[in-house]
Formats: structure tokens, sequence, C-alpha cells
């Protein structure tokens, strides 16, 4: 009798686990058959879009990188790869396992995560970064990783030559490292497309606003009892969606943080390491603060950009044999 894995999501979390049931378990199952499916025909490697988004740095074909020829040395009857998505799912059906891995988006649709499908995000990918190139002045709204790594990038190709500033909740996390000008600011309610209304009623005017905060789930199609208040997927400890016999819920779209399927333990040292450019870099190992210059080598030089082939080909899986 055939066991079939439908996985909704080809992103960070649903790519690799097809790959991990078509290399590890399919020769224990031999009738296993994986169903991928995903709006996107690409896989984005948004690791380097802070610097991919800037002219002249790194090609497009290096962070979009086609899906569906990376499974075409597994057996025909073993995969199948749907372009589409999902519009509602029957919690009364069990003759699938289905796998929920359909991640998130940011709330402003800012593209350093994927738009729908592959011509809805290079398109918006690349009026992005023609408006980038001509800005004078840039405001970057919301300081974490993504935020600060796409400051830097700024600052470290045009310098001074562009008004960079980054708007943030907490302490100043670039002062006087670059040319990127800092305000702090509880939270940002855009005015216009080039004024930013701050909570003390002070403006800020600039040719071009990049909204980084308010991540939102990709679950509009789940019913919304097994939704939690955020709209992320209630799952348990082993990744399961709660109440529910065969629906599973991995990555970004689940109410717990992406992990193997064995109860969680959360990270007892929490790990950062933050590219500013080819150059610059910081991070930090729970207390321990490492080198810029080790970071800045092993992260800021390529973004990793020189193995996103072959994650997208399954040869970098980074967990055990399932």
């Amino acid at each position: 009798m055939q066991k079939t894995v439908v996985i909704l999501g080809a992103g960070w979390a649903g790519l690799p686990l097809a790959h991990k049931l078509l290399k590890y378990t399919t020769p224990k199952v031999p009738k296993l058959k994986v169903i991928l499916v995903s709006p996107n025909s690409h896989f984005f490697w948004n690791v380097a879009a802070s610097r991919a988004i800037l002219p002249k740095q790194i090609p497009d074909d290096q962070v979009f990188i086609p899906i569906q020829p990376a499974f075409e040395r597994y057996a025909q009857e073993n995969f199948e790869f749907i372009l589409g998505r999902a519009e509602n799912v029957d919690l009364q059906a069990s003759t699938v396992t289905l796998v929920i891995a359909t991640g998130s988006r940011l709330a402003g649709n800012t593209p350093f995560k994927l738009l729908g499908s592959h011509e809805t995000t290079i398109t918006a990918w690349h009026k992005m970064r023609e408006q980038v190139e001509h800005a004078k002045s840039i405001i970057i709204s919301g300081a974490g990783p993504t935020g600060v790594e796409f400051a830097g990038e700024l600052a470290a190709l045009y310098g001074s030559s562009k008004t960079i500033t980054l708007i943030i909740s907490g302490d100043e996390p670039l002062e006087g490292a670059l040319a990127v000008r800092v305000t702090n600011t509880e939270e940002v309610a855009p005015a216009g497309p080039v004024e930013v209304t701050l909570t003390d009623g002070s403006t800020i005017k600039a040719d071009m606003y990049v909204p980084f905060h308010g991540a939102k789930v990709n679950s509009a199609f789940i019913p919304d009892e097994l939704l939690d208040p955020t709209g992320s997927i209630k799952v348990d400890k082993s990744l399961k969606v709660e109440n529910t016999r065969n629906l599973w819920a991995i990555g970004d779209v689940g109410n717990a943080e992406p992990k193997q399927l064995t109860p969680y333990r959360p990270m007892e040292k929490k790990m950062l390491f933050i590219a500013l450019g080819k150059k610059l870099a910081s991070g930090h190992i729970g207390s321990w603060r490492l080198f810029g210059l080790i970071v800045s080598y092993v992260k800021g030089r390529k973004l990793f950009v020189d193995t996103a082939e072959g994650y997208v080909q399954g040869k970098h899986l980074r967990h055990a044999a399932m």
C-alpha cells in the first residue's frame, strides 16, 4: 500500500524535509510518495538578500534557484512537484500525511521573503533594487538581524553618499561603526511614501522607506480552531498539530521554533552572527562575543551563496537521517 506525504511549502523547512524523506526514508519504505507543493518555482536564498538586493553585487540566479531540477535524481514514482497553493484543509480526510511548511512573510511585503510566485517576487525584487540605487536617503524600520544587516550593507557600499536612518526601539546597534543615523522610537507609522512619523510626533523624510517589522504567518487556509491568537498553527512538542491525527507544522508557520521531530528543548546559548558588508561583522555565542574578523570570514565574505545550490539539491542536509 502506497504511503503519501504532502508537504506544503518548499522553503527552509519544507524543501530539506522532502529531500530527507526521499534520500533516507524511501529505501526503507519503497512505496513512499512525496508531493511537494509550492506557489514558487524557485528557492530563495534570502540569507544573502541584504547584499543581493544592492545593484551589481550578487546575480539573481545565485539567490533564486529552480526547485524542480534539484529533485530529478529521485524516482518519478516517489516524487511529484506541484506549482500551486493550498486553499483549505479537510480535517476529516486521512488518506495522506500533511506537513505544513508555508512559512511567513513581512507585513510590508518587503521582498526579503517570497511574495507568492517567482514572477511576483522577482518583479518586486527588481523594483526595490532600482529604488535603492536611485535613493539618496533611505529609512529602515526594524532593527532585527535583517534590518541591521541591510543598513550595514548599504553603508558599506555607499558610505556617506546616502543618508541611512535605522529606526529601532532599543539600544543603538550600529553607533559609531558605519555611516548610519540611528533614531530611537517604540513604533513607526508611515505617513506617506517618503515621510515617516515617529511616536514622539517628529517626522523623517526620505526617498525610500523599507519596513522589516511585523512578520505574518502564511496560515490563512488553516481552520481557525488550529491557530493561536497570532495566526500560528498550534503544535505539540513533536510538531504535530494539536488535536489532529496526521497533520504536522514545521518552520515559521508553527508556534514553536524550527527543530527536529523530538521534544523541544530551548537552546541554552543564543547565537547571533551579523554581517555588515564584506569586511565588518559582529556575533556572539551565549555571553561570548566573537571577533568580528571571524564572523566576517565565515559569513560576511559570501553570505554562504557558494553553498546555496548544493543546499537546494539536498547535498548539505544539516540534520540526522530520518
